[in-house]
């Protein structure tokens, strides 16, 4: 199989992410897979967004100025769905500065979106498959359940009835569920019978992305369980490629560990921003579409990815 292009919330480097104008322009672009983050509301809706919190993406403190906590920021899970429904998504601030997180992709200010269910987005894609004639698939990351799971949510059980509705639950299914936790992921496979491919996030371990060790699931014996709940992993970009000033990319030996365990790999996150000097995204996806051996590429600019897989550098 050729190797998959998977669009990073949609074409999250182009439209504001997880947002309907987002999926839209990576179907467009030839996206194998479309890439949403879910968390819960308040009336327990499984609403798309990558963060748990609503401050670093819409205007949620200037419609909703009261309702911060103690820490500043403004919860998911403290709104419900009709509330949300009056917010605006548009460019990723930095929490620090209030600034742009990526200064200069945006040659001008995207236009504010409306922020989506599950069910929705869903929809979408299938609409967009429809009208394409073309099965784009669907990448659904359940973004922290053991948090929902402390304040008496359920993500994973609501999320898969969602996709179950949909005809999602086999085997055959263009839909994978992702996590950086593999309780989560064990639990859909071994206790709520979920058929279709699960996907195991990791992160670099200072990340705590979650309650697990990162580093063990790297190894051999870490990988070998990941196999058995999960088809697929897809690691933190610096976990699978070496990359220094002027030198290039090398492989760290991670893509072949996972290929002997049985599982397909994919890296993210594949964006121009972060890169050292003498190395530019398209030659990234190069080398990670060819030498690196990578199943899947996940990137904010999927137009890119797409155009490096026809590139013909792995035609496998």
């Amino acid at each position: 199989m050729k190797v998959q292009v998977i669009a990073h919330r949609g074409a999250s480097g182009l439209r504001p992410e997880n947002t309907a104008a987002a999926v839209e322009l990576a179907h467009q672009q030839g996206a194998d897979w479309i890439e949403c983050d879910v968390v819960l509301t308040r009336d327990g809706e499984v609403l798309v967004s990558h963060d748990v919190e609503l401050d670093l993406l819409t205007d949620v403190a200037v419609r909703y100025p009261d309702r911060a906590r103690a820490d500043g920021r403004f919860y998911v899970i403290d709104f419900t769905l009709e509330e949300i429904r009056f917010l605006r998504s548009g460019e990723r601030r930095d929490l620090a500065t209030g600034r742009s997180a990526c200064v200069g992709r945006f040659a001008v200010a995207p236009e504010p979106q409306p922020l989506l269910t599950l069910e929705e987005w869903v929809e979408l894609v299938q609409q967009l498959n429809a009208a394409a004639g073309r099965d784009a698939g669907l990448c659904v990351e359940l973004k922290q359940p053991v948090y929902h799971q402390r304040l008496g949510c359920d993500l994973a059980a609501k999320a898969a009835a969602i996709l179950e509705r949909q005809g999602y639950n086999t085997p055959e299914a263009r839909c994978m569920v992702l996590s950086f936790e593999p309780a989560a992921l064990q639990r859909l496979r071994l206790e709520m019978g979920w058929q279709g491919p699960l996907l195991q996030l990791i992160g670099p371990p200072e990340w705590g992305e979650g309650e697990c060790d990162y580093a063990r699931l790297t190894t051999p014996a870490g990988l070998t369980e990941i196999a058995t709940y999960a088809q697929w992993i897809a690691t933190h970009l610096p976990q699978v490629v070496t990359l220094e000033p002027g030198v290039p990319p090398r492989a760290t030996g991670l893509v072949a560990s996972a290929h002997a365990c049985g599982l397909r790999v994919g890296a993210y996150t594949f964006q121009p921003e972060g890169l050292p000097d003498g190395h530019n995204l398209a030659g990234l996806l190069d080398f990670a579409a060819g030498p690196l051996g990578l199943d899947a590429v996940i990137s904010d600019f999927p137009a890119d990815a797409v155009a490096a897989v026809q590139r013909g550098v792995r035609g496998d």
